[in-house]
């Protein structure tokens, strides 16, 4: 019954204002002197015995209470229809509620009035007043604060890169193997090396590989023969030792035998086209893929032809770094069995910075570490991990040795990647 109703009819068999506080005093055998249970001074106990009295007026003519109740309600302005019906579980909970407490609107007591138990009146049961269920207040539903939508608590709403695009990581494969290399974020030192088997049967040959923009890995198997590449993609690549599946996409057209593979600050992909052979610039070119590669469309554009390039043969690319110790794409360090060059892949010019590695080479930008200086890492034939000053190559000792192989090709027999984090693109 609102409490702004004015007083049922006679005909209703209900008592007056007065009357009925009467009753509730008669009745309720503790003295209102105090808001503390513990304080209140008991009443006589005869007083109980007006508790049948109660009794016999609830149970009074129930179609006067039932007019009394539609009289009052119109009289409170509109309702809804649940409320004028009298009929919804809500209208009868709020009754209940008033005779035991005053409290209104809820069979789970917490006063909001939205039925959920949390009190702040949303429905949805997490406490936080904005509807959307996850408790953070934000009404977004992702369960993170921020409002955006995607998850990730920064308010930007695009969900931010991948785990490994933003921490100092790199891989390689082998064989059956994959590799994750987790590098130290303070120091670029290696934390730990994680082995993971490859259950999908893929080609033997030299491996190149090259992660994406989302954190996941594109490799590329060279067959001995050197007339054909098959292309793998890695989704998720395991951060813990597994067993793993990966998805064959196909082979490269044309037969081309594809010795690195590179991603550009755009997220477009890059191959070496070994041309002749492994072991002279007859016919090397860069090339790119032009449709949706992991869809199966292996078509290609060729970006520079480098048969006369300063490079003999291309074993591996990694983005290089300008005066301001940014990543580029355009310009870049390149390896050739050993020989580390500062290379212009859209002119096929560079300078020999120096000796170090075998077939593989990365850098990762200064962002991934916490003194924000990048650092660029070569790979050995013995699985042997080095940093080298970007600058004239200077060497570290070696960081850290990969597993061992079962066959006979070196255990080293793959070019490396990483995360590209922000760089600046020189490439059209």
């Amino acid at each position: 019954m609102s409490a702004t109703a004015g007083p049922a009819p006679a005909s209703a068999g209900l008592p007056a204002p007065g009357e009925f506080r009467m009753m509730v005093d008669v009745i309720w055998p503790y003295e209102h002197t105090s808001s503390d249970a513990a304080t209140a001074r008991p009443r006589p106990a005869h007083a109980l015995l007006g508790l049948a009295a109660l009794a016999l007026l609830s149970c009074g003519d129930s179609e006067g209470a039932e007019t009394a109740s539609d009289t009052n309600d119109a009289s409170a302005g509109p309702t809804s229809d649940a409320s004028a019906t009298g009929t919804s579980d809500d209208a009868s909970v709020t009754d209940s509620s008033a005779s035991s407490g005053g409290e209104t609107g809820s069979s789970s007591g917490d006063g909001d009035g939205d039925g959920d138990g949390d009190g702040d009146g949303d429905g949805d049961g997490d406490g936080d007043g904005d509807g959307d269920g996850d408790g953070d207040g934000d009404g977004d539903g992702d369960g993170d604060g921020d409002g955006d939508g995607d998850g990730d608590g920064d308010g930007d709403g695009d969900g931010d890169e991948p785990f490994l695009w933003n921490t100092p990581n790199l891989w390689y494969s082998v064989e059956d193997k994959l590799i994750y290399v987790a590098l130290n974020e303070d120091d670029g030192t290696v934390d730990q090396i994680v082995t993971s088997t490859i259950l999908t049967p893929l080609i033997e040959g030299f491996n190149s590989i090259t992660m994406l923009e989302d954190g996941s890995l594109l490799g590329a198997r060279m067959a001995i023969t050197e007339d054909s590449t098959e292309i793998f993609h890695i989704p998720e690549p395991p951060l813990v030792a597994a067993e793993i599946t990966v998805e064959i996409i196909g082979v490269v057209p044309d037969n081309l035998a594809i010795e690195a593979l590179y991603t550009d600050c755009d997220g477009r992909v890059y191959l070496m086209d070994t041309g002749a052979n492994g072991s002279d610039p007859i016919g090397n070119r860069l090339i790119r893929f032009t449709g949706d590669y992991l869809q199966g469309d292996l078509n290609y554009e060729v970006i520079t032809d480098l048969q006369n390039a300063s490079v003999a043969d291309i074993d591996d690319m990694a983005p290089g770094l300008n005066q301001q110790g940014e990543i580029t794409d355009g310009t870049g360090f390149a390896i050739d069995s050993g020989e580390v060059y500062d290379f212009d892949y859209t002119t096929g010019t560079g300078v020999l910075l120096g000796a170090g590695g075998t077939w593989g080479i990365h850098t990762l930008g200064g962002p991934l570490f916490t003194d924000d200086a990048a650092r660029l890492y070569l790979f050995t034939l013995n699985a042997e991990l080095l940093e080298a000053d970007p600058v004239d190559l200077a060497l570290s000792d070696v960081l850290a040795v990969g597993p061992d192989v079962v066959g006979d090709k070196p255990k080293g027999w793959s070019g490396i990647t990483g995360p590209l984090t922000d760089c600046i693109s020189t490439i059209d």
